[in-house]
């Protein structure tokens, strides 16, 4: 007997909500339909365009980089991440990222438990253009378990 959390879904390149945040294009793969829990984005970054210093703490990532060149920190050490390489950020320590390269940057992310990123980057993505309002950013991250470290 099939659940609801076990519908299998083909989605193709053209489907997914879209976001722009700060730069970064995003597009979401795999969401919270029929009822799972799995979060999946491509996202474009710009040169010098990154994530600074933060936490979850409810989520794991893992990012999986396609295209492009990254500085990343995780737990405190630094190194550089290119295309083929996989990042496994886990909740609780801190982690960033840097597009190091000269052309845009694509990854595939993986959420989990991805319930609720829907919300936080619709949010997210109606920040204006430019530097955020740090004290607006840093609320709307409380309310969704992240604190920026900078």
């Amino acid at each position: 007997m099939e659940t609801a959390t076990n519908i299998p879904k083909v989605i193709t390149s053209q489907e997914g909500a879209k976001f722009d945040i700060s730069g970064h294009e995003i597009t979401v793969i795999l969401h919270n339909w029929a009822g799972n829990n799995n979060y999946v984005f491509r996202m474009s970054s710009p040169p010098g365009s990154g994530i600074p210093p933060h936490v979850h703490k409810n989520e794991d990532e893992v990012i999986y980089i396609l295209e492009g060149e990254f500085e990343v920190m995780v737990g405190g050490e630094v190194f550089n991440a290119t295309a083929g390489d996989c990042l496994n950020f886990v909740r609780n320590i801190p982690h960033a990222y840097k597009n190091i390269g000269t052309t845009d940057a694509k990854t595939l992310w993986y959420v989990s438990p991805g319930k609720g990123f829907e919300e936080f980057f619709g949010e997210l993505s109606q920040f204006p253009p430019g530097p955020p309002d740090m004290e607006k950013l840093n609320s709307l991250c409380d309310r969704y378990g992240m604190k920026f470290l900078i």
